[in-house]
């Protein structure tokens, strides 16, 4: 069979084996493609001024513990085994079910289109209650509390929705608002059962009265009116208050807050809310309570501001915000707002919704919480248990720090760190110093009350010998960390996270290695919508076995999901807690870093062999780089005609040297052939020779 009938047989197999990889591997970037464009990264920097120098239900239950990778390929370059500490406080071996899940919180297993809603410890609902059950059988679940931060539910609050400005009526239903909001926070905790954490429960609450009326409008048990076609702003100046009025309305894909807020104002009254966007202060706005009662605040001063979306380019509402939080001092809210340099906040608003405002929704928010690069490592350490899986009153904060690494500056979050972990190698070199210091003053001491001699004798090392040696190893240990200080990536990183989990806790860290697993699943419905999350197993140069858990909203373009090898990745993330589960009937530990962004600078050499492989479509723009970058590199049909080639050239030489070789043996024959003279005659010869008197010479 020829070359060209070999190529012929088989090029319909690979081309239909790369349409399937090719098919299967854009199914998840087509997926996670919508988070990134409803949280798409600020295309700013925001706080990066400095940031360089700055010192700094249900990702959860590992999936199929026996089949996780536990063993690490590479070799490592530390001296010694990482020892496991002792999993304290591990849980009880999972049920069987439970083994499926991933790393995370425990996620609601309702389906979102059976018209449930998912009982949970954190809501205070008077009894059960279905958002598709009809208004006409005598129960209106509007009306119906959904959370521990619903206020005063029920009530019919004097708002006149659609118009802007406060009548006086309004204003003291505002600051009634506004200090029924403060005391419930108060006295959310006798709400709720002991065993609930209060910070869980309240902050999660936001979230909850969204996810009901999605699971309502996909019942279709409420009615939104969507934007109509050709208004890119449903709130700019001068827009109609009736949206249905000369307007031909474009279909609802998906469930929108925004818009429910706006049609059904009325529901939303004294609800709480959250919204991420880009904050602009424009100046104090007075409430003045009209009743109150001894000791409580009568005059409450609130920044007033717009609310746009990330992008900058719609507006979703009107925030009246008491103070602001930012990693900086998360424990002391601050009310000195940039008014004068009106610059645009990314922040993250829990409030409640008051009016429609024009057509603005009018929200009320205590704190609102700036996001910058660097995560809340505070909030982190103080509500995040280590050792153990991701509990449900950790969920909000597991899905909040995720989301704030996403929006903000993946640059930025690299170099504060780097600052990290410069940081972390000075103190290191500090310990080592008070180590030695104290090492040396306890030779001193051991030398004055005589239990140690100045030289060495037969029984004891002398004073001098134990100087010298610690000299020489503090002098040692001194030069490796001033290496480190010279190549920050030779730095141990992972051990030292592993050893010192305390101090890394909501903390930056850069980790490079290699992944060899990845894991799709959606996020929690409620806490984030449900888009996808990927978990990966990163191994580093000094991890040995021990793979860290890195979960992200978004993968580079062309990420190879499929790969069982993937090099040259590079995560730059928060240390959320070391996780502990269950693999092979043990239990490890893991440290779960989130990450909003993963850095992937493959080899053209690697990207290649993923494209021959079909982990990457045949299309994608790494392939052409790795091809110019790697000119070398030749095809499949390429080298198999260079080896036909090669073996013509082969046959040709090997025939050649075959034909000498007979040719000369017949020469040598010729040559070493002994004469026979028994059949010389003399009448054969003439002159001299036949006179035998006469002899040749």
């Amino acid at each position: 069979m020829t070359l060209n009938e070999r190529i012929r047989m088989f090029s319909p197999r690979l081309v239909f084996a790369a349409l399937c990889v090719f098919a299967f591997a854009v199914q998840p970037v087509s997926a996670f493609g919508q988070a990134d464009q409803d949280f798409p990264p600020l295309p700013f920097k925001p706080f990066s001024e400095g940031s360089d120098n700055e010192p700094t239900k249900q990702p959860s239950r590992p999936q199929d513990p026996p089949k996780r990778p536990i063993r690490n390929d590479r070799e490592s370059t530390t001296d010694r085994e990482i020892r496991l500490d002792p999993v304290d406080e591990l849980n009880d071996r999972l049920p069987a079910a439970e083994q499926e899940s991933t790393f995370g919180p425990e996620r609601n297993r309702t389906d979102d289109r059976d018209g449930t809603v998912p009982r949970n410890p954190n809501s205070i609902a008077v009894g059960e209650f279905n958002p598709s059950m009809p208004k006409d059988e005598g129960f209106d679940w509007t009306v119906q509390p959904v959370s521990i931060a619903d206020l005063e539910v029920g009530r019919v609050w004097p708002f006149q929705h659609g118009k802007p400005n406060l009548t006086d009526q309004e204003s003291a239903a505002y600051a009634e608002l506004i200090q029924a909001a403060i005391d419930r926070r108060s006295l959310a905790p006798s709400s709720l059962p002991t065993e609930v954490s209060m910070s869980g429960a309240w902050e999660s609450a936001f979230y909850r009265y969204a996810e009901v009326r999605r699971q309502a409008w996909l019942n279709k048990s409420i009615l939104i009116q969507p934007k109509p076609a050709g208004k890119a702003d449903p709130f700019a100046e001068g827009a109609a208050t009736s949206l249905g009025q000369g307007f031909a309305f474009e279909e609802l894909a998906s469930y929108s807050l925004q818009l429910d807020m706006q049609s059904n104002p009325s529901h939303f009254v004294a609800r709480p809310v959250a919204l991420y966007g880009m904050f602009t202060p424009s100046g104090v706005v007075e409430m003045e309570a009209v009743k109150v009662f001894e000791g409580e605040q009568r005059l409450f001063r609130m920044q007033r501001g717009l609310l746009k979306n990330l992008q900058g380019t719609e507006t979703l509402a009107l925030v009246d915000a008491i103070s602001y939080v930012d990693p900086e001092d998360q424990t002391h809210p601050s009310t000195a707002w940039p008014v004068e340099k009106r610059v645009q906040l990314p922040v993250l608003v829990k409030g409640w919704f008051v009016k429609l405002w024009g057509q603005r929704p009018l929200i009320f928010a205590e704190v609102v919480r700036m996001l910058t690069p660097r995560p809340y490592d505070q909030y982190i350490r103080e509500h995040v248990r280590s050792r153990r899986r991701v509990s449900e009153d950790e969920a909000w904060l597991y899905y909040e720090t995720l989301r704030q690494l996403q929006v903000t500056s993946g640059d930025v979050q690299s170099g504060v760190a780097a600052a990290e972990q410069q940081a972390r190698m000075q103190i290191l070199v500090t310990d080592l110093r008070e180590t030695a210091a104290k090492e040396k003053a306890s030779l001193d001491q051991q030398l004055r009350k005589g239990l140690i001699p100045k030289t060495d004798d037969e029984q004891k090392e002398g004073y001098d010998t134990r100087m010298t040696r610690l000299d020489r190893q503090l002098g040692a240990r001194l030069a490796r960390q001033a290496k480190y200080e010279k190549d920050p990536t030779s730095f141990p990183l992972f051990v030292d996270v592993f050893r010192n989990p305390d101090h890394w806790q909501g903390r930056l860290m850069t980790l490079r290695g290699h992944v060899r697993q990845v894991i799709n699943h959606p996020g929690d419905s409620t806490l984030f919508q449900g888009q996808p999350l990927h978990e990966l197993w990163l191994y580093t140069q000094d991890s040995q076995h021990i793979p860290t858990v890195v979960v992200t909203p978004t993968l580079p373009q062309d990420f190879p999901v499929g790969s069982d090898l993937v090099e040259s990745v590079t995560v730059t993330g928060c240390l959320f807690k070391m996780y502990a589960y269950r693999s092979q009937d043990e239990g490890r530990l893991a440290p779960l870093v989130l990450a909003g962004h993963i850095d992937w600078n493959p080899a053209p050499s690697h990207v290649l062999d993923l494209a021959k492989e079909g982990l990457i479509p045949a299309e994608s723009p790494l392939i052409a780089r790795a091809k110019a970058a790697d000119p070398l590199r030749v095809s499949e049909t390429a080298v198999l005609f260079l080896g036909f080639v090669a073996l013509l050239l082969a046959m040709t030489v090997w025939g050649r040297v075959q034909r000498d070789r007979r040719h000369r043996r017949r020469v040598l024959h010729v040559v070493d052939e002994r004469p026979d003279f028994r059949q010389t005659s003399q009448d054969m010869f003439s002159g001299p020779f036949a006179d035998t008197q006469i002899e040749p010479r």
